[in-house]
């Protein structure tokens, strides 16, 4: 019996993203390249662990679904976050809705083949 072996789970590499985001974060604020706004803070870390949880669903099989979806709302939110004074949040929680309507009405059909 062989057994699969993955290069890394997916906490792995999420902390890893999160850990980069920060210390990115931390030298752009701290050189003062950017006034530091803590309403934008959680874009810094949801953004790329968002992106990173998006595309870690290609490769997780039967939860892929799951993955994709926690990765859809997570980059959302740092949208959001990061763009809160030109955007209309209620639009894009109108869009996000969508969205996670078309991944369950396509998990689902794709769980009936």
């Amino acid at each position: 019996m062989k057994t699969e072996t993955k290069l890394f789970s997916y906490g792995i590499g999420a902390m890893a993203i999160v850990a980069i985001s920060i210390g990115l974060a931390a030298i752009i604020y701290g050189m003062g390249w950017l006034a530091f706004n803590l309403y934008v803070l959680p874009a810094w870390i949801l953004g790329p662990w968002g992106v990173y949880t998006a595309i870690y669903s290609l490769a997780a099989g039967s939860q892929s679904s799951y993955y994709l979806v926690w990765g859809v709302v997570m980059i959302t939110l740092a949208f959001l976050s990061a763009f809160y004074k030109v955007s209309y949040v209620l639009p894009m929680l109108g869009v996000l809705l969508i969205i996670l309507a078309v991944i369950g009405i396509y998990t689902h059909m794709k769980g009936r083949k």
